[in-house]
């Protein structure tokens, strides 16, 4: 059961990152890297690597969206 989870989530990962990839639109991509972040930590987490997990959703999940919101709002304040 634990092994076909794994295959789950594995193709999971394989999905939003090729998601990640074709995502047009800044705001979109970004949603959608969040969703990656959150599925590979799923996957550390049944690989049972909890530590890498925790790595993984404090990086893509705060630190990442945090600090590419940061930079588009100084690229669109420096364009007006």
């Amino acid at each position: 059961m634990m092994v076909l989870a794994q295959a789950v989530v594995v193709l999971l990962v394989g999905v939003a990152g090729t998601l990640v990839v074709l995502a047009r639109d800044t705001v979109h991509q970004l949603l959608v890297f969040g969703l990656f972040g959150l599925v590979l930590a799923l996957a550390f987490l049944l690989l049972e690597a909890p530590d890498a997990a925790l790595a993984q959703l404090v990086v893509s999940g705060l630190i990442m969206p945090l600090l590419i919101v940061t930079v588009l709002a100084e690229l669109r304040g420096r364009s007006r």
